[in-house]
């Protein structure tokens, strides 16, 4: 099946527009991490929420479909614990040393207080559904469509959302590009984007407060990001927000 105007109109948005917009934050994230978390986790939730309602439109018009009756198997749903189990033990050391070095990109994903954390949980719902419907599920449609063949869609996709994610600096990029890939393979698992919305969200709930933890027993700055003390990558894989 052809891809119509509005597959390519998604393909534009999300596989070029968002990333050259992601990269042009990276360049200024020194201004954009002055800005108070609370104000930036509620202009996350308006984005996904326009992301959610264009995703699933063009699914709609170019016939894709997302929310299959079926349960998902019991080893997709084990497949997802241990991607989520895997992601998190391998990550953590180097969460634990972004925040030692003072990494401005941690300010972002990491929710202080109560209503904070709210918050947070809030942004993780919505980018876990969100993220999912718009690139495992629409997005890996339209190039199989467009290059006929399930493998290279699978790594076109996960390019393209972990360019999305350039904020995080590159070695993010290709943490984050891995993960996409498992998180695509649990999805052909499961037969469904159930599984991987899940774990998605869990992921980022856990990122996100672990973080939090992080900066207070580290003494990060509540509000006022601090001078970086080295210099690096980034936090490899922060919340896939």
């Amino acid at each position: 099946m052809p891809i119509g105007p509005w597959g390519w109109y998604h393909l534009a948005c999300f596989g070029l527009a968002l990333p050259y917009l992601a990269m042009k934050s990276a360049a200024r994230l020194p201004a954009l991490s002055q800005r108070p978390r609370k104000q930036h986790f509620i202009s996350v939730l308006v984005v996904q929420g326009v992301t959610v309602v264009l995703s699933l439109g063009v699914a709609y018009l170019e016939g894709i479909p997302l929310w299959p009756r079926a349960a998902p198997p019991l080893a997709a749903v084990a497949a997802g614990l241990v991607l989520l189990a895997g992601c998190y033990l391998a990550l953590k050391p180097r969460w634990r040393e972004a925040v030692a070095r003072r990494d401005p990109r941690v300010h972002f994903a990491m929710p202080r207080d109560a209503v904070e954390r709210r918050l947070w949980v809030a942004v993780s719902v919505a980018a876990g559904l969100g993220e999912e419907i718009t690139y495992r599920g629409v997005m890996y449609a339209l190039l199989w469509r467009l290059t006929q063949d399930p493998f290279t869609a699978a790594v076109g996709t996960a390019a393209l959302f972990g360019a999305a994610h350039a904020v995080q600096g590159w070695k993010g990029v290709g943490a984050i590009a891995l993960i996409s890939l498992g998180l695509q393979g649990l999805v052909l698992l499961a037969g469904s984007l159930y599984v991987a919305m899940a774990v998605h969200v869990l992921y980022d709930v856990a990122a996100g407060f672990t973080y939090g933890r992080l900066g207070e027993e580290l003494g990060y700055p509540v509000e006022g990001v601090p001078p970086a003390q080295t210099t690096g990558a980034g936090p490899e894989a922060g919340p896939a927000v």
